[in-house]
Parts: C-alpha cells; sequence; structure tokens
C-alpha cells in the first residue's frame, strides 16, 4: 500500500492478476484494514466486482452472434422469435436492472396479450440462457431469471396410436397425393412409427446413413447435437430397402420430392390423412370456444417410445434408441395406453383374498409355526 497524493492505495497480484484500490483521504490504519479485507475477499474469491454496464438490445445482438457460432440454425431462429418477443419489455433498459420481479411482469403481460404459457415459457428459458451467458461473460454477479419458474404446462392428450388407429392412419397416407410428388408419406409415417426418429431427422436422412446389412440408420445431426445409431427392425428394415431400391440419382436423401428435392414440410396430405382417419378431437376451452386436437406428426414418436415402454425394455435402452439425454426427458414419452393399465390392474384379481393367511400356509409348509 503506498500514498498518492492524500489517498492510500492497495496495489497487488493474485494468481496473474493486478488489483488495484483507492481508499480516500482516510488515515493509514483505516486504509490497512480495508485493505486486509479487501486481500482476502480476493484470495478467497468473495469480493463483489463492478460488472460492465449493457443495455438488453446491445446484449442480445452479441448473445446472438454468439449463437450463430455454437447453436443449430433451428435453435438461433427460435432464440431470435423469443428476444423480439423480450425486446418490447426490456428495450432500453440495462441487463443489470432485470429482476425477478420485471420478468414475472413479462409473464403475466404475455399471458394477457393471449399467447400460450408453452410460449411464454419458450421466452424466459431464452432470457435465462441470456442471463446466464451475462453472468460467464462478467455483466452479471448472478442470474435472476435462477428464481423465476416457467408455467407448469397442462398436457393436451397422451395421443398414442392404437392397432386400429395405425391401419386406418396408414390406408390414409396410401391414398393422399403429395405436393411435388414422390409418393413418400405412407412410408415417412411407418418409418417414425417404427424407428422413434424425429420429423427433422428423417427430412434429413441421408441414404449413405442407412447400412441395412448392419441393420442400424446413422442420426448425424440431432436435437441435441449428438450423433446416435437408431437399430432398425424387420418393418423399418422394408421400408428402407424399398426406398433405396428406387431408380433415382438426383437426390441423396432417403425422403425427397419427385424432382429429388429434400423435403423440407409436411405437406397438407398428412393432415387431411389424420382428419380422413378420425385422429382428432374437439375441446371446449374456457372462453368456451371450440379447439381442434389433432394427432401430430410428433405423436409417432411417443407412439414409439411407448410401446417399447409397455414391452418392458429398459428405460437406459429406450433412451439411447430415441436420443433422450435423462430419464426424466424419456419419461415423457412413455405412456401406458388404457388397455395396458387396464390388464396391469387386472393381475390383482390373481392375488390371495388373505395374503396374511397365505403367508401363514407358507411358512408352515417350510416347517415353520407361529407358536
Amino acid at each position: 500500500m503506498y500514498l498518492r497524493g492524500k489517498q492510500w492505495i492497495t496495489d497487488f497480484c493474485f494468481e496473474g492478476e493486478r488489483h488495484i484500490k483507492s481508499w480516500g483521504e482516510i488515515n493509514k490504519s483505516a486504509a490497512q484494514a480495508k485493505e486486509h479485507k479487501f486481500k482476502t475477499e480476493i484470495r478467497e474469491g468473495t469480493h463483489l466486482r463492478k460488472n460492465k454496464q449493457i443495455k438488453f438490445e446491445a446484449f442480445a445482438e452479441k448473445y446472438l452472434e454468439n449463437a450463430v457460432t455454437h447453436k443449430k440454425a433451428s435453435s438461433v431462429l427460435r432464440n431470435k422469435t423469443s428476444i423480439n418477443a423480450l425486446l418490447p419489455h426490456f428495450n432500453g433498459k440495462l441487463i443489470q436492472k432485470i429482476d425477478p420481479l420485471s420478468i414475472e411482469r413479462f409473464k403475466i403481460f404475455r399471458l394477457k396479450e393471449g399467447r400460450a404459457p408453452a410460449t411464454v415459457n419458450r421466452e424466459i428459458e431464452t432470457l435465462k440462457n441470456m442471463l446466464k451467458i451475462a453472468v460467464d461473460w462478467d455483466y452479471l454477479q448472478k442470474n435472476p431469471a435462477d428464481k423465476v419458474n416457467k408455467f407448469t404446462l397442462k398436457n393436451e392428450r397422451d395421443w398414442i396410436l392404437s392397432l386400429e388407429d395405425e391401419k386406418r392412419l396408414l390406408e390414409e397416407c396410401s391414398k393422399r397425393p403429395q405436393r411435388k410428388g414422390g409418393e413418400y408419406l405412407q412410408d415417412l409415417v411407418k418409418l417414425a412409427l417404427y424407428t422413434g426418429m424425429r420429423q427433422g431427422e428423417l427430412f434429413n436422412l441421408k441414404k449413405q446413413d442407412v447400412f441395412l446389412n448392419e441393420q442400424y440408420v446413422f442420426v448425424s445431426d440431432s436435437k441435441n447435437g449428438e450423433s446416435r445409431r437408431v437399430p432398425l427392425c424387420d418393418t423399418a428394415l422394408e421400408i428402407l430397402n424399398r426406398r433405396l431400391s428406387i431408380e433415382d440419382t438426383k437426390s441423396e436423401c432417403v425422403f425427397h420430392t419427385k424432382a429429388g428435392h429434400q423435403i423440407k414440410e409436411l405437406t397438407n396430405a398428412f393432415w387431411r390423412a389424420v382428419t380422413n382417419a378420425g385422429l382428432e378431437q374437439w375441446e371446449t376451452a374456457k372462453d368456451g370456444k371450440k379447439k381442434r386436437i389433432r394427432f401430430r406428426f410428433h405423436d409417432l414418436r411417443h407412439t414409439f417410445g411407448s410401446r417399447l415402454g409397455m414391452m418392458n425394455f429398459h428405460s437406459k435402452t429406450i433412451m439411447q434408441i430415441m436420443g433422450h439425454k435423462t430419464q426424466t426427458a424419456a419419461a415423457r414419452y412413455q405412456h401406458p395406453t388404457q388397455e395396458h393399465k387396464l390388464n396391469a390392474v387386472k393381475g390383482l384379481d390373481q392375488v390371495p383374498q388373505n395374503p396374511h393367511k397365505q403367508h401363514e400356509n407358507n411358512l408352515e409348509y417350510k416347517g415353520i409355526s407361529y407358536g
């Protein structure tokens, strides 16, 4: 510590970083006491530093620039959409001034605008990630969004195809003319149902990633950014063998239009097949309006996971096949059908009416008595 003019200055290095602090015009004893506390906090990592100041919109630009480098294009697009919703509420505000209360007000505001809770949850998830990055980049000491909970969602339905539903849907898919030709819809739906692959994974599936002899397809660009091998049952092998045998050298994709272009979205042919197969319901919302609930393409994946679960395969096996990282994520895709649950409780009919008496009989048979 040294005196500069009338001010005491602390200047020292710790782990290769220089720390300088002025104590103002105070006496030496008081300055020494402050210096001791300052050095102790630095060494113990408890010193609160003054963070860099930045407004929300400026940080959003930095965040998106970083996302383009480190995230998939679909994730970046989702972040942009969420930030566009966040900007009107936080524009012009220093991110250091964002607190849990302001985030809660944003949630309420979005609901009053008529946004679905699931939409608001995605926006909050983006904001949480932004502020986490802000902590990593020394703009914040801690993430104020950590204490903000997302809305608890009420699942619309666990729509798992029965074998009769599957038959009707596939029949309707075979009747539907696909836009720009290709005649792929029935194969696409059936392969999703028998591999559990996501829609995007099927659209991006290349012929070179299909290994019929080894009975698997290689997914290189999954939702979580990790690759995996998806094993193929005989039904899936039959579909892929037929797709690969089509004389077409124009496309490297397994599913493509007649012109050889990659499929990038579901056409109305799928939704017409869903409607004609009777896979839709009408529910009355709280405001009295009728809401149509339709079977979605993603429900094919739920059906796949549920069928494996009801066949009593180990959850770890199902996780690896479907590409889930956690048990929680895997559990969302395993829904026992009503018939399966009914069969489970029917097993209770085989339980003895007096289990305790049965237990006594077993013990007596083994030469044990109760005395």
